[in-house]
């Protein structure tokens, strides 16, 4: 700049040009000097950031137990806001005696934190599973430990660190694995096995216990906490201790108000439903007993479907029974034949009960069309529970008479016969596709709702408990040859959820080129397959296509 136009009479200094002007005069710069000046924003040093506070194992062990707790309230579940969900989790960590001199936690901190933890747990309980399917004779848990971690860093590319909170959830019923060390371990192992068996039983026996529901919990917390309304006066008592309306603190008042009040309007709301239902029935003591007359229900059944002349025909027997008659004969025949239950026997009185046709048709009725158990009362006569009982024990007979048979590895004769069907649809060494659908379970308990959401049981942690590969993502061997390639290993067509193991192929997100897109196109067209059959298996079984009731 000239420095006449600067000092000329017409122009006017601005104080942040006369400073910039007298900062840039304070230093001296060579212009033969190799080095940079250090300006003003390179030369100030700010304040360091504050170091992130890592969670220890404690901290961790007790964020699991705030989350089963409140996940597992009887009464809330998880039916509330995430919020409010996660506000109690942070009051529980907070307020626990074990994280005494602890900084306290945020609600963020323990969201994003039990977001690492249930993910990475959940794909290590694949990989300890998978590690117990590869266990040898001979080695016991710390080799299967070891293998597990092994194969979660080759799946996952890095290493699995929560351990212990994987030791605090592996006997959950979300994260317990269903698969037992081999009996054929000896020692050493086959004590680790006998007790892992043992801790597996006691697991189960503690899975088929129901949580009580919300009626029953809300009367058990007003037994407890001994709430009463008498009058006009109010009085709250909680074992040994009683609190009044003179209470010092006024926010212990208010939330003593509020939880009485709560418990008063419900326990009025369910006197009064009660009453009503219950205005002219007497209480019994004893169960109702009716009189369905199973004879009539059987002989009814014989006429319409299994006479010498049958009422309806062989189509409607197919429509209503999803197979044919001969196919449903053998079922019946091979469970009554093996299966206790189905065996018709005579009671006390001398008097038959249900006939095998009766509660095979009552199972095949409930997962044809979905419906309740008591549906079918009026013609098959037998009640709801026994209904119940009956599609229990028909869907245990059938995967104990027929499993073998039907749920086991493909045979070199079935492989071939794949193999050829893929090659004919433009696939050579197809097996075929592969995905998952969800079945929602209407009438879930609200202490076991947090461990079946949405997202918990997702294609990955299907794949991982599914004994589809039992040696970890290891498809049959065969051996094919395309593009001057030979290769040794069949695969099956998957959607872009599943892992990027060597034997599913997916298909192309963004495809560029005439190439890319013609392979993408018939990668998605030939995966619907599975897509289609599932739309199938929902139009012939309705059940799995509603929620279920049971």
């Amino acid at each position: 700049m000239d420095p006449l136009f600067v000092n000329s009479p017409g122009f006017v200094h601005s104080p942040g040009f006369v400073n910039l002007s007298a900062s840039r005069n304070t230093q001296t710069i060579d212009v033969e000097s190799s080095e940079f000046p250090s300006f003003s924003s390179q030369g100030s040093v700010g304040p360091k950031p504050l170091e992130r506070r890592k969670w220890t194992p404690k901290e961790d062990l007790v964020l699991i137990s705030a989350w089963l707790n409140t996940s597992k309230d009887p009464i809330v579940g998880n039916e509330q806001k995430a919020g409010a969900f996660w506000k109690r989790i942070e009051d529980y960590v907070n307020a626990s005696p074990q994280l005494n001199g602890f900084p306290p936690r945020e609600y963020s901190q323990c969201k994003q934190r039990w977001g690492r933890v249930n993910d990475s747990v959940g794909k290590f309980v694949g990989s300890f599973e998978a590690a117990l399917k590869k266990q040898a004779s001979g080695q016991n848990d710390n080799d299967v430990m070891k293998v597990a971690h092994d194969i979660f860093t080759n799946d996952h590319e890095y290493k699995f660190t929560l351990e212990h909170c994987w030791r605090e959830l592996r006997f959950d019923q979300k994260w317990r694995s269903h698969y037992l060390s081999k009996d054929g371990a000896k020692d050493k192992g086959k004590e680790c096995a006998d007790k892992r068996k043992e801790q597996a039983e006691v697991v189960v026996d503690d899975e088929e216990a129901r949580p009580p529901g919300v009626k029953a919990s809300k009367a058990a917390k007003r037994r407890k906490h001994g709430f009463c309304f008498a009058g006009h006066g109010l009085q709250v008592t909680s074992g040994r201790k009683q609190k009044t309306m003179s209470s010092s603190s006024s926010d212990e008042i208010d939330e003593i108000l509020n939880e009485a009040f709560e418990e008063i309007v419900d326990q009025h709301v369910d006197n009064f439903i009660d009453s009503i239902i219950n205005v002219q029935a007497n209480n019994r003591t004893r169960r109702a007993y009716i009189e369905r007359d199973r004879e009539q229900g059987h002989n009814q059944l014989w006429d319409d479907y299994f006479s010498d002349h049958p009422t309806y025909s062989a189509d409607m027997f197919r429509r209503r029974f999803r197979m044919n008659k001969p196919l449903f004969l053998r079922i019946v025949d091979r469970l009554s034949n093996e299966v206790p239950y189905f065996q018709q026997r005579r009671n006390a009185h001398g008097r038959y009960g249900l006939s095998a046709l009766q509660k095979c048709t009552a199972a095949m009725r409930i997962l044809a069309y979905g419906q309740s158990g008591d549906t079918y009362d009026e013609y098959l006569r037998l009640g709801e529970s026994t209904s119940r009982l009956c599609l229990e024990n028909f869907t245990n007979g059938i995967i104990q008479l027929f499993g073998d048979e039907y749920l086991r590895s493909p045979t070199p004769e079935d492989l071939q016969r794949l193999l050829d069907l893929g090659e004919a649809r433009g696939f050579p060494s197809m097996i075929g596709s592969i995905d998952c659908m969800h079945w929602e379970w209407k009438n879930c308990p609200t202490a076991w709702k947090g461990q079946y959401t949405r997202g918990t049981l997702n294609n990955i942690n299907v794949l991982d408990r599914s004994p589809v590969f039992d040696d970890k993502g290891r498809a049959p061997k065969v051996k094919f040859k395309g593009n001057n390639h030979t290769y040794r290993m069949a695969y099956y067509l998957t959607d872009g959820i599943y892992p990027n193991w060597s034997t599913f192929i997916q298909s192309i997100p963004l495809p560029e080129g005439p190439k890319a897109e013609l392979f993408a196109e018939r990668q998605e067209s030939t995966r619907k397959d599975v897509e289609r059959a599932f739309g199938v298996l929902q139009s012939k079984f309705a059940i799995v296509k509603n929620p279920t009731l049971l």
